[in-house]
């Protein structure tokens, strides 16, 4: 999720940065230029909003027991099993 999020910054920040120098550009060869880039920009920032959020697949609450450990070994293994044979096991 993090890694997501900070994608979506930098391409926000690369949109931000692109208008900005719009704002100032003089030169009609650079504006047009600047045009350009940032309508790729932000698409490109449309195609990371659009992706779906990553889900986690199991929790990452700290168990610091030797119980809470083995549970959470249990609980991995027993989503590992589903995951890959599906829930009708026996």
């Amino acid at each position: 999720m993090r890694a997501a999020n900070l994608r979506l910054g930098a391409a926000l920040a690369e949109v931000e940065g692109l208008y900005s120098a719009l704002l100032t550009a003089g030169g009609s060869e650079r504006r047009r230029r600047l045009q350009a880039e940032l309508a790729r920009s932000a698409g490109r920032l449309a195609a990371l909003a659009a992706l779906p959020p990553e889900t986690r697949s199991l929790p990452v609450a700290p168990r610091r027991s030797r119980r809470g450990r083995r549970r959470a070994m249990a609980e991995r293994g027993a989503a590992w099993i589903t995951a890959k044979f599906g829930r009708d096991v026996r």
